[in-house]
């Protein structure tokens, strides 16, 4: 070990028993099942001591306002706000550090396998990463993943990393395999119930921190105006600014209550787009007035609410960026004028991952990596998403290093990034000294409690968009066809598609029932009583409006369910019966079943 690294590796000892001093002054006892985790302990002279707990400040707490303003640079509480103490305990960390480990510290980057193996441990721990970010790739089930996590922190250095996942719930949920699967964003949007989305997003986090993750890469806090948005949909919390705003700050306030770090995306709003940055550019047209009063409104409540972080989004603001096609998150116009000047935020800028198409077609994720930092990031995250991009995943580090020591970048602007990593690694506990770590019992994974929150969120959801023929609730002795596409993955954001069971989900209240592929499900329909068609975004799928027709030309009755967004029903108004469950796992297919037989009465509202 080198002298340096043991110069911080003491420095954190000692920061670990002012915290310990410190820590019920500073933070509320969480709540049970969580208990602190032991920490080390070390011995500071007495003088030391007394500078440093003379210094101590409790974090400061704020609460969202309601109703969101319209953004202004007088009207946003910056949030987080660095006490004095977090800060202090940052800039005496950031002193013992190299160049090389400081500029280690801004990058967050994805890796190859389910274990730790030469090069994993080499990425991490000779390029002295701030952090990593996980994907289905690293991921059999809970338990695997608690030990990768906990091998992982092995090799940070000089201090813990952040450990980040997407698990957003419903389309994008990196862990299916031992942990609960929760609806997504637009199932919690549509039960309306603001009390129902702090509970997801504390028991999410719960699991999270059970498996060792202690920043989570969400909510999505987008408003989906475009009903054809081909990445974002379902992940939204819905198309209503004060409901995403709402739904967005309860879902922060959760998720960092139980100690993780949550992170609103993606700024300065992805829902009104036809393009899917992982393939392209998109734009976003809006002028500055309709920018404000919709796209921005929910990141503001976030910042309102103290969250961690923001992520980038990769696409063009002509209205703000004057710089044609150059990407948000390139775009000092857009960090460090508009999010970091004009709204004040002074957490932390994430990027979206470097290595998606709309950034990489023009550059490098290493030269973008630059680019991005000297746009205001402070966390530039590289995903590795194909197996080219892992190749050159640690490029990105020395690339920045270089800029640097040339003067392109100065340390001073280095310096403070990394002491905004430092803070929040901090507050957060995984840098001992300020908060205490919370300790989650791996029991709680997939547990009864969870599960049947996953469920009565997807029971709530389930909304009855018409039912104009009075077809609902079917019988039990009706013959039932039940006709279920492939699901479509619309975007590489998705890479986790659950096989459907909507037929042995409908078995459950008509033993009679009976599926078939799209492909012989007209001459199936010739046989049954009423056919229920799953749908998966029909207007961007002329082939099932096909065969949506073709079931109706039957002359049998036709129940429509949609299993994303509650878009479908508009794309086939021909269908007189319709509902709208916002996902496919099977704690929706569950809900479906009990609304087409009247075992609940549908109550969602599409959102």
């Amino acid at each position: 070990m080198s002298e340096r690294n043991r110069l911080v590796r003491g420095l954190l000892a000692s920061l670990t028993v002012i915290g310990l001093l410190g820590v019920a002054a500073c933070n509320a006892a969480p709540a049970l099942p969580i208990e602190p985790t032991a920490m080390p302990t070390a011995t500071l002279p007495a003088s030391t001591l007394a500078a440093a707990t003379a210094t101590m400040l409790p974090p400061a707490t704020v609460t969202p306002v309601n109703p969101i303003p319209v953004a202004t640079a007088q009207n946003v509480v910056p949030t987080p706000v660095p006490t004095p103490y977090a800060t202090q305990l940052a800039r005496q960390i950031l002193a013992s550090m190299s160049l090389e480990q400081r500029v280690g510290q801004v990058f967050m980057l994805g890796f190859e396998g389910t274990t730790l193996n030469g090069a994993n441990r080499a990425l991490i721990h000779d390029l002295h990463l701030g952090g990593v970010t996980l994907f289905a790739r690293n991921i059999d089930n809970a338990q695997q993943l608690a030990k990768l996590d906990a091998d992982l922190q092995t090799m940070a250095d000089p201090v813990p990393l952040f450990v980040s996942v997407d698990q957003e719930g419903g389309l994008i949920a990196r862990v299916t395999d031992g942990a609960t699967v929760f609806p997504g964003n637009m199932a919690v949007g549509a039960t309306g119930d603001l009390g129902l989305a702090r509970k997801v997003a504390e028991a999410s986090a719960d699991e999270l921190l059970a498996m060792g993750v202690n920043m989570d890469l969400g909510p999505v806090v987008d408003v989906n105006t475009n009903p054809l948005n081909p990445v974002i949909g379902v992940r939204s919390f819905g198309s209503d600014v004060d409901e995403v705003a709402h739904m967005g700050s309860e879902t922060v306030l959760g998720i960092q209550a139980r100690g993780v770090s949550a992170v609103g995306k993606h700024f300065p709003g992805h829902g009104d787009t036809a393009v899917d940055s992982h393939r392209d550019l998109p734009v976003v047209p809006h002028s500055r007035e309709r920018l404000e009063s919709t796209e921005l409104r929910p990141f503001q409540a976030a910042m309102q609410a103290g969250v961690d972080g923001i992520m980038t989004a990769h696409l063009y603001l002509p209205a703000i960026e004057p710089r044609p096609n150059l990407p948000a998150t390139l775009s000092p116009t857009v960090l460090t004028g508009l999010l970091r000047e004009q709204l004040g935020f002074q957490g932390l800028i994430l990027t979206d991952a470097l290595d998606m198409d709309a950034i990489k077609k023009d550059r490098t994720a290493a030269e973008a990596a630059v680019q991005a930092f000297e746009a205001g990031a402070d966390l530039l995250l590289v995903a590795g998403i194909t197996a080219e991009d892992r190749a050159v995943l640690g490029d990105g580090p020395p690339a920045l290093l270089a800029a640097v020591r040339s003067g392109r970048v100065s340390e001073a602007r280095l310096d403070e990034s990394v002491l905004r990593v430092l803070e929040a690694k901090l507050r957060r506990g995984i840098i001992p000294g300020l908060a205490s770590m919370p300790s989650v019992s791996t029991a709680m994974l997939n547990s009864l409690e969870h599960r049947a929150l996953a469920l009565e969120v997807a029971r709530k959801a389930i909304t009855l968009q018409r039912d104009d023929p009075h077809l609902l609730p079917l019988t039990a002795s009706k013959k039932v066809l039940v006709v279920v596409p492939d699901a479509p993955t619309r975007s590489l954001a998705e890479d986790d598609e659950l096989a459907s069971s909507l037929v042995d989900a409908v078995r459950q209240f008509a033993p009679g029932a009976f599926g078939a592929s799209p492909r012989t499900a007209v001459d199936a329909a010739r046989s049954a009583d009423v056919v229920v068609l799953a749908t998966y975004d029909l207007a961007q799928r002329p082939q099932d409006q096909t065969l949506a027709q073709a079931l109706q030309a039957t002359g049998k009755p036709v129940v429509a369910v949609s299993l994303r967004g509650p878009y479908d029903a508009a794309a086939a108004p021909s269908i007189g019966t319709f509902l709208a469950a916002y996902g496919d796992r099977p704690v929706h297919l569950q809900a479906i079943a009990e609304a087409l037989f009247g075992k609940l009465s549908p109550s969602g509202r599409a959102p």
